[in-house]
């Protein structure tokens, strides 16, 4: 996504590789223990892509006859359901601060 600035002293928002990466050089040895926004989304994101990637497996597993526990499938569905919820509530209220932010006036 890209965000097109209202000033010159807004710069376009990079790619989370590119940023994680960026400020994980620049942080002095004191402030990495400090967590961010960005280890937030990241955490998140990876939380909701292992939960899809395990209830893809089970899927996968259910078609070929290769399951014991239905109850642990469904578990799973449901685990990738609730973290693909969140993933999405969290950047829609970091969305909408955004907007709100850039609707103050100065």
């Amino acid at each position: 996504m890209y965000i097109v600035p209202l000033t010159s002293n807004i710069t376009p928002l990079e790619p989370i590789q590119k940023l994680s990466t960026a400020s994980e050089a620049v942080k002095p040895e004191e402030e990495k223990d400090e967590p961010t926004f960005l280890d937030a989304m990241k955490a998140l994101w990876d939380n909701a892509a292992e939960a899809q990637a395990v209830k893809n497996q089970d899927m996968i597993n259910l078609m070929l006859g290769d399951t014991d526990s239905i109850e642990q499938m469904q578990i799973n569905l449901s685990k990738a359901q609730l973290a693909t919820e969140l993933l999405v509530n969290v950047k829609n209220a970091a969305v909408d601060a955004y907007n709100e932010i850039m609707r103050m006036s100065i």
